[in-house]
């Protein structure tokens, strides 16, 4: 067993076991100044994890630590071995929250990915972990994916192996960016189901993902500004001509949380558009025709009392 950071640079983590370091050499190995050594350093942490997750479980506050290096494979191997151990011991990981929702912005597409699967493993279980970093959570969601597919293989357009190749990699750089944002969207869901409160500074920006998104970043912003409506619809009151463009995007949970918003808010510009939802040609099934329409109806009511 070794601790010098010499004879750990020795070291290969292909063949490395947990026997031979000890963590307190990985330890001061992952805290050198050195770009080199760091960088190994983080290769074996992950090469023992892979043998003996237990063992490098007392390097978590290292590796949270490490999470602020400005090297890339030292950010890839912290956050593969952080997520290993949140499996296990989320509570141990708990303290890396900050750094990974500061991580969902940077600019590598590896990062952020890596990043939302941590995570992703600490919020199945414990979503009000993320409570206080909504606006963070929210910014992530706000970031649109970039394209680098475009333009990007251009260079090799004589050359089609070359090009297939460059092509290949920026798709999966996408993927990966859609994906965290999906992480993160399916998050935010869940908080602003457990804590409305938390949400609401934030219902400006959630009316305008309603306008702009799709998929799981329009789910989530949906359920937060109905979960807003029930304690403050004038918080969202501008969000009711959006909610009724998107009555008709074929996922329940989003006709849902509309509806309800809708509701809660009582504008009687949505009567007609909730009827028109409730009696159209969408297959919807009863309870949410009824829902609509009984919404419709209350709506109409007390806007002629008002």
């Amino acid at each position: 067993m070794t601790g010098d950071n010499d004879e750990i640079t020795a070291l290969d983590p292909e063949t490395v076991s947990p026997g031979d370091v000890d963590t307190e050499g990985l330890r001061a190995a992952l805290e050198r100044e050195d770009n080199l050594v760091r960088t190994h350093a983080a290769r074996l942490v992950s090469a023992v994890a892979e043998r003996d997750l237990d063992s490098v479980e007392p390097l978590v506050p290292t590796l949270v630590g490490a999470l602020d290096d400005d090297r890339i494979v030292v950010l890839r191997e912290s956050l593969v071995v952080l997520a290993a151990i949140a499996e296990d011991s989320p509570e141990a990981v708990r303290e890396a929250i900050p750094s990974l929702c500061s991580l969902l912005e940077h600019e590598t597409p590896l990062i952020p990915a890596l990043a939302s699967e941590v995570v992703r493993v600490l919020a199945v279980e414990r979503a009000e972990w993320f409570v206080p970093h909504v606006g963070e959570l929210v910014t992530a969601m706000e970031t649109e994916p970039t394209d680098p597919t475009a333009g990007g293989a251009d260079a090799f357009s004589n050359d089609a192996e070359p090009r297939a190749h460059v092509t290949d990699v920026y798709r999966e750089e996408l993927r990966r960016q859609i994906t965290a944002r999906t992480v993160v969207a399916n998050v935010v869901y869940e908080v602003a189901t457990i804590d409305p409160e938390s949400v609401r500074p934030h219902a400006s920006r959630f009316v305008a993902l309603i306008e702009d998104g799709s998929g799981a970043v329009l789910s989530a912003s949906v359920c937060a500004v109905n979960m807003i409506s029930e304690a403050n619809p004038e918080a969202v009151e501008n969000a009711v001509e959006p909610l009724c463009d998107r009555l008709s995007v074929p996922d329940r949970a989003v006709q849902v949380h509309a509806v309800s918003a809708l509701g809660n808010v009582g504008d009687p510009t949505a009567v007609e558009p909730l009827r028109e939802f409730a009696d159209g040609d969408a297959p919807l099934d009863d309870e949410i025709r009824s829902l609509a329409r009984t919404t419709a109806d209350g709506t109409a009511d007390d806007s002629r009392t008002a």
